[in-house]
């Protein structure tokens, strides 16, 4: 099986396309996670729900915001839990040697979630398998993320300017949330597309 490695413009597109596709469903399925996520025990099918949702928006699938809250995404919380513990640690050792090597683990295992559930694999399958599948792509994976890292920074920055100089709480409360939902949504539309190109890369 021919390995798929990523275009830096063909990811980008396709990300934008992802993205301005789905724009409404996404942003308001985010903004639902961020106004509830205070609630114990729902918050944990909603996280997991919101960390899946790249895999719907790979599939081309019509995203119902509700979705999130489907008691069905609580099942997974051990191998979920699982699978974050088993990468965060090693990407937290990682940080203290000048953070090169947590950056490298981070981008290795960013499509483990999808493999645990979408492909059914165990949590250590799983982040075996986003390692092999993302094998030659990682460089892409990282310039396409800090392109669009830069451009979100840059429009924070001039809102938060503008807001500092409007100088109202409430106004700068409701730009911020605003902007942070759009940032959300649109790592996932970039999470989507290195998904739906590198998701067969491992059986």
């Amino acid at each position: 099986m021919e390995t798929k490695k990523l275009d830096f413009s063909e990811t980008l597109k396709d990300a934008i396309t992802i993205g301005v596709k789905n724009a409404p469903s996404i942003i308001a399925a985010v903004a639902l996670w961020l106004i509830t996520i205070w609630i114990p025990y729902l918050n944990i099918g909603t996280t997991i729900a919101i960390t899946l949702l790249p895999t719907q928006l790979a599939k081309g699938e019509i995203i119902n915001p509700l979705g999130i809250f489907d008691a069905k995404y609580r099942r997974y919380m051990g191998e979920f839990f699982i699978t974050m513990g088993l990468m965060v640690f090693p990407i937290l050792i990682g940080a203290i040697f000048m953070f090169a090597p947590a950056v490298v683990l981070a981008i290795s295992w960013s499509l483990a979630y999808y493999f645990l559930i979408e492909k059914g694999k165990n949590p250590i399958q799983a982040i075996k398998a986003s390692n092999d599948a993302t094998y030659g792509s990682k460089w892409i994976m990282f310039f396409v993320s800090l392109v669009i890292g830069i451009v979100v920074g840059i429009v924070f920055s001039l809102f938060q300017a503008l807001c500092n100089a409007i100088n109202v709480s409430i106004i700068t409360t409701i730009v911020m949330f605003i902007l942070y939902v759009l940032a959300i949504s649109i790592n996932m539309a970039v999470n989507a597309s290195f998904w739906k190109q590198l998701k067969d890369n491992v059986e």
